[in-house]
C-alpha cells in the first residue's frame, strides 16, 4: 500500500510545480475583442451612391422600359429572353387583366416575392401607372437585380379602361401651372445623416431589411399635387416640407414649385454631394416629370430612414401642356397589347 501511494503523489507534485497549463499573466491582461463599428448608413449609400448615379440596372439596361419592346420580346419565339413579369396591382385588378405571363405580387410581401425571381432574370415591373412598382425597380437593382419599371404600367400597355383604369388620362392637368415659380433657392442647411440599425452587416443586406421594413410597413409612399398646394398655400405649412426637384436645369429655370430646391439627375444624391441637405425633421417631397423616377428616389430615402413621399404624375398633374417643364409628357397607349384573365 506504501509503494502504491508514493506513485500516486508524484504526478501530483509535478503538476503542482508546473502551474496550470495554459494560464498566464498575459492572457490576463489581453484586451477584449471589441467588433467593428458598422456604419450601416454609409455602407447602404455605397449602393445609392452607384445607382442613382448611373441609373442603370447591374447589366447595364435602361431602367425604364416600354410597352412595345417587352411585347416585341414576348412574341420573337425565344422564350429565354422572356422577362420575369411582376404585376403589382391588386388581386382584383390583376384577376380584370394583365400580361400573359406575369405573376400577381404584393410590395407588403416584397420578401416573398424577391425570393421568388429565377437566377439570372431580368424583372419587369408593371403597375397602373409606373409609380409604385418604381419603388419595387429601385429595390431591386439596388441588390443586384436586373429589373425594368413599364413605362405608364399598364395605361401605357392598353387603352382599355376596364384594365387601366384611367389612371394616366385622370390625373393630367394644367391646373397648377400659375402656382410655380421661377427663382432659384439654393439648400444652405446641413443636416445630421439618419440613423439605420437593421442589424445586418454587409450593404446587400442591409438594403434588403430596409427595403423589406419599409414596402411592408409603409407601400407606396406618394402625395397628390392637390394635397401638396393645399398644404403649402391653404394650410401655411410650407415648412413642415422639403420640396425636391429632380429635374435637369432648363425645366427647373422654367418654372418649379415654389421653395423647390433642383436635385440633378446623375450624381446630386450621393452621400458626399447634397444628401447631407436633405431634412430629418420634415416631409421631403420629390417630384420629376411623370412621378416615375421621384418615385425610386423616394424608395431609396425611405430606406435610408428619411420621411419621403413622392408627388403623384410628377408635373403632368401641374402643368401638362407645357412641353419646355413637362418633358416627358403622358399619352395615351399608341398600340393596345393583349391581356388575360
Amino acid at each position: 500500500m506504501k509503494r502504491a501511494l508514493s506513485f500516486s503523489l508524484i504526478p501530483f507534485a509535478l503538476i503542482l510545480a508546473i502551474g496550470p497549463v495554459g494560464c498566464s499573466d498575459d492572457d490576463d491582461n489581453k484586451d477584449p475583442i471589441t467588433p467593428p463599428v458598422i456604419d450601416e448608413f454609409e455602407l447602404a449609400t455605397s449602393l445609392g451612391d452607384t445607382y442613382f448615379t448611373t441609373y442603370k440596372t447591374p447589366s447595364g439596361l435602361g431602367v425604364n422600359t416600354t410597352a412595345d419592346a417587352v411585347y416585341a420580346n414576348l412574341i420573337d419565339g425565344d422564350t429565354t429572353n422572356d422577362p420575369y413579369i411582376i404585376d403589382w396591382r391588386s388581386a382584383t385588378h390583376y384577376a380584370a387583366g394583365h400580361i400573359e405571363g406575369a405573376v400577381n405580387g404584393s410590395l407588403a410581401d416584397f420578401e416573398n416575392v424577391l425570393n421568388a425571381i429565377p437566377a439570372g432574370a431580368t424583372v419587369v415591373n408593371v403597375c397602373y401607372t409606373g409609380q409604385s412598382a418604381s419603388h419595387a425597380t429601385a429595390y431591386m437593382n439596388m441588390l443586384g437585380i436586373d429589373a425594368q419599371n413599364l413605362k405608364f404600367g399598364m395605361c401605357g400597355w392598353t387603352s382599355d379602361q376596364a384594365v387601366n383604369l384611367n389612371k394616366w388620362g385622370g390625373a393630367i392637368s394644367d391646373d397648377y401651372a400659375s402656382w410655380l415659380e421661377t427663382v432659384t433657392n439654393t439648400p444652405t442647411q446641413v443636416y445630421d445623416f439618419p440613423m439605420l440599425d437593421t442589424g445586418k452587416t454587409t450593404a446587400l443586406e442591409i438594403m434588403r431589411e430596409a427595403a423589406i421594413d419599409n414596402l411592408g410597413t409603409k407601400g407606396f409612399k406618394a402625395m397628390s399635387v392637390a394635397d401638396l398646394y393645399a398644404e403649402i398655400v391653404s394650410n401655411g405649412n410650407a415648412d413642415d416640407y422639403f420640396v425636391v426637384n429632380y429635374f435637369t436645369d432648363t425645366p427647373y429655370d422654367a418654372g418649379h414649385i415654389p421653395g423647390a430646391y433642383q436635385f440633378a439627375p446623375g450624381g446630386s444624391l450621393e452621400a458626399g454631394e447634397m444628401l447631407k441637405y436633405l431634412p430629418t425633421d420634415k416631409t421631403i417631397v420629390v417630384y420629376c416629370y411623370t412621378g416615375q423616377t421621384s418615385s425610386q428616389v423616394v424608395a431609396y430615402l425611405n430606406a435610408l430612414g428619411y420621411d419621403a413621399v413622392s408627388l403623384l404624375y410628377g408635373v403632368n398633374a401641374i402643368c401638362h401642356s407645357n412641353s419646355t417643364i413637362c418633358t416627358t409628357a403622358y399619352h395615351d397607349a399608341t398600340n393596345d397589347y393583349p391581356v388575360v384573365q
